[in-house]
């Protein structure tokens, strides 16, 4: 069952034949985008070359957390009540594989090595490692359980009360943890630089952001910062982290060069979420309560634009191009598709994913709620 969770196949381009003799091409799946609603037992597959729905996922029950695979030819979803990780075939809606946990799969990550997953609840305060050819190991003993991740070389990090276990994602050992003051609050969120140098950890109720170097598991900055905090986007060329500040009304640069923030950018409308664009280079801002995107160019620290949006954001992916951003919308499972090179909505998709709270890319661009 286990064989093909994780397996890495190669995404090549097929044809399908056509009654006329013909040949269509097959979509590539890795323009795929995902969207999902914890009311709603099917997942939305959409073709980000023609912004339709390109097919269904049909699900037992509605999903919890959803990872892409495999350059977007599988899609993992977990099933929380049931405790089961399903491997779809996301051109086919095919089941690749199953797999019970022990853990309630209330969390969800995967390793960036190997062929990891680690699956947590954090009402029982225990993570299992899920591995091929290996029995799973459960770790225990992890209370107030509220975030973790994976860092580059397969280290995962769970942030429990004050501190981060580290644990080795490949034997399930832990190791030394990350300790911050209790006084500051529990820790809300934890991240780690993609380079796999620094631990990001965030004290959300005191506006603490407190950076580890992960190779001495030092503590190289504290820093604090106006509340409420979002939570924390290290970016892909761990060059700096991006972190919503005082209620998403402006946005914090931290570089990772020199620990300290760098700018702090005045924000239009409090952003609920956001994500990047346009080669990774786009700050794209959500906004619930003025129902609007913004755009900021993080190279040159500028506003772009403000965009109205037909709807209250919920969640949103950009395409593997990075040219366009999709958008759920609270209503009727429409998702806005933003063109972000000319800013404008270029079309409205209807998925009949009612109270869509997830859109997850093919390939990771990366959307923090």
């Amino acid at each position: 069952m286990w064989r093909g969770f994780l397996l890495v196949i190669g995404v090549c381009l097929g044809l399908v034949a056509l009654p006329g003799g013909g040949h269509a091409v097959a979509p590539d799946p890795s323009g795929f985008v995902f969207v999902a609603s914890p009311s709603v037992s099917d997942i939305a597959v959409i073709d980000s070359a023609t912004d339709a729905v390109a097919s269904r996922i049909r699900l037992s029950a509605p999903p919890g957390p959803i990872v892409a695979l495999d350059r977007g030819a599988k899609l993992l979803v977990a099933n929380t009540d049931e405790r089961r990780l399903t491997v779809f075939d996301t051109v086919t809606g095919a089941v690749a594989a199953d797999h019970p946990t022990t853990v309630a799969p209330v969390l969800l990550q995967v390793s960036p090595v190997g062929q990891t997953l680690a699956v947590a609840d954090p009402r029982a305060g225990s993570v299992e490692l899920v591995r091929p050819g290996a029995a799973p190991t459960i770790i225990d003993g992890l209370p107030d359980l509220r975030s973790m991740a994976f860092e580059a070389k397969g280290l995962l990090l769970v942030a429990h009360g004050s501190s981060v276990a580290l644990i080795d994602g490949a034997t399930g050992r832990r190791g030394p943890k990350l300790a911050v003051a209790a006084a500051d609050g529990p820790i809300a969120h934890v991240a780690a630089t993609p380079g796999g140098d620094l631990a990001v950890v965030l004290q959300a109720e005191r506006g603490v952001l407190s950076l580890f170097d992960l190779r001495t598991q030092d503590k190289v900055s504290r820093l604090v910062l106006p509340t409420p905090l979002g939570r924390p986007f290290p970016s892909p060329d761990s060059q700096f982290i991006l972190l919503p500040v005082d209620g998403g009304r402006a946005l914090s640069v931290v570089s990772t060069w020199t620990y300290r923030e760098s700018r702090r950018l005045p924000l239009k409308a409090p952003v609920s979420g956001f994500g990047l664009g346009v080669l990774q280079s786009v700050f794209v801002g959500l906004s619930v309560t003025s129902r609007s995107m913004q755009t900021i160019d993080l190279q040159d620290r500028r506003n772009l634009a403000v965009l109205a949006l037909p709807g209250a954001p919920k969640a949103g992916a950009p395409s593997s191009s990075g040219a366009k951003f999709y958008v759920a919308l609270d209503d009727g499972g429409r998702i806005a598709v933003v063109d972000l090179l000319q800013p404008s909505v270029a079309r409205i998709i209807e998925t009949a994913i009612d109270g869509a709270t997830a859109v997850v890319p093919a390939l990771d661009g990366g959307f923090c709620h």
